[in-house]
């Protein structure tokens, strides 16, 4: 890649690391929330009686919350894969630019 070209990739992976950040982010944040809210319903279920419906439904809702904080934790590690590949891209973008300044500005005397 020449030296354009390897500003421009660096240009775009910067915007994509931080986009990934971004989601990452708000994952986390998302995930403190349904921890708050698994909270909240088991002390509303501690204070009711063990035979009444609403502790099944409070249950049910808690199970579901589970099952959704699963789904941010997947989703969380892919976006973490993906910023270890743009962290590693974006390493050999910056050789490639070293490479290229190295080359374009020595003189051979």
């Amino acid at each position: 890649m020449g030296l354009i070209t390897s500003t421009f990739r660096m240009m775009y992976l910067t915007a994509y690391k931080l986009t990934l950040e971004s989601k990452v982010q708000w994952i986390a944040s998302a995930k403190m929330e349904l921890v708050a809210s698994s909270d909240e319903i088991l002390a509303l279920g501690n204070d009711l009686d063990p035979d009444n419906p609403a502790v099944k439904q409070l249950e049910a809702r808690r199970d579901k919350l589970t099952i959704l904080e699963k789904r941010l934790d997947l989703q969380m590690q892919e976006y973490q894969n993906r910023l270890k590949m743009v962290d590693a891209e974006l390493q050999s973008c910056q050789g490639a630019i070293d490479g290229a300044i190295q080359r374009s500005f020595s003189y051979q005397l």
